[in-house]
């Protein structure tokens, strides 16, 4: 093995290699606990976007600790020293860019330049004949917790069928369950709940039973919204059982609606609201994945069509034919 010099001293190649792996793990991880203890002794910038600052509790068994955490609210300083600034152009395509028919929300949130142009482009699907949206009357809406869950129970043991595919989608992985557990023994046996199988595995064993002329329906909750294709009759039912506002618990989040305030502005209107509606959009895209895809899409909110903001989101959503009972 070849050797090194240094003054008198003689190192191992190979043993200088396994301890500069090492001495750079190390050194990185120093630099990051700088970093942070900075951030938290340097004062934002008064007018740019600010930092979020918090601290985690870690309650196990063993032991209690305390775990101190940074992070911009959103990444738009990050694109534009990195990626605005220094490319010639970018092509940003999703189907879900807009929300609320507006770029505000991205714009946002990306920090996109001024430059930009955009572009919304039709779907080249027949959406007003493929897909129906249903807002059917409840007893109970989800300012209601526990009485919405018990009609959303009643709703899915009417209306979900026994011959294809359905996926029944939660923001809340509580009421998941007690909608779960609210069914009857014979709808129980054809739910595949989220928990129990990786979502690959869920996925694979309800194209199974659909392949075998049987019925499927899986129960989800966001992961569940998006990247998930399930054509033809592996999905013919989409229900959501809630309009997905985020839960408002993210450190994050709450930091950056703090912001939006400080600003004068409106965070429920500013943030919550178009969040909500492109996740529904995301939500709802799950029913037609091929242009012969066709179904359904019950929607068990009522506040879609009772609260302001609630047919804004509506009339954001693509032309499907309606049906509001």
């Amino acid at each position: 093995a070849s050797l090194i010099e240094k003054g008198s001293h003689q190192y191992d190649r190979q043993t200088l290699e396994a301890w500069l792996a090492l001495v750079a793990n190390l050194q990185g991880r120093a630099e990051s606990v700088l970093a942070l203890w900075e951030s938290y002794a340097i004062d934002d910038t008064e007018g740019d976007i600010p930092q979020s600052r918090w601290v985690r509790l870690i309650d196990e068994a063993e032991a209690v600790d305390l775990q101190v955490c940074c992070s911009l609210i959103n990444a738009s300083r990050q694109l534009n020293e990195s990626l605005w600034q220094r490319c010639f152009g970018a092509v940003l395509t999703s189907a879900t860019l807009t929300s609320l028919g507006s770029y505000d929300r991205f714009r946002q949130r990306s920090g996109t330049p001024d430059s930009a142009n955009y572009q919304v482009v039709p779907s080249p699907f027949d959406v007003s004949n493929a897909a129906r949206l249903i807002v059917p009357r409840l007893s109970a809406d989800p300012s209601d917790n526990e009485a919405h869950t018990l009609a959303v129970v009643e709703y899915l043991e009417q209306n979900l069928s026994e011959s294809h595919g359905s996926l029944v989608l939660f923001s809340s992985r509580r009421q998941m369950e007690q909608v779960f557990e609210g069914l009857n023994s014979r709808w129980r046996m054809l739910v595949l709940l989220q928990g129990e199988l990786s979502r690959q595995e869920m996925i694979v064993e309800h194209k199974r039973r659909i392949d075998s002329g049987k019925g499927s329906v899986l129960f989800g909750l966001a992961s569940f919204s998006e990247g998930v294709d399930l054509p033809g009759d592996y999905c013919r039912h989409v229900v959501i059982a809630k309009i997905p506002f985020a839960v408002p618990d993210d450190p994050v989040e709450e930091s950056m609606s703090e912001w939006i305030e400080k600003c004068g502005g409106n965070p429920f209107m500013e943030m919550a609201v178009p969040d909500a509606a492109q996740k529904l959009v995301q939500a709802c895209g799950r029913l037609l994945r091929h242009e012969l895809d066709s179904g359904d899409i019950s929607l068990l909110d009522r506040r879609i069509v009772t609260k302001r903001y609630g047919k804004a989101i509506l009339a954001s959503l693509p032309p499907f034919k309606q049906d509001i009972r």
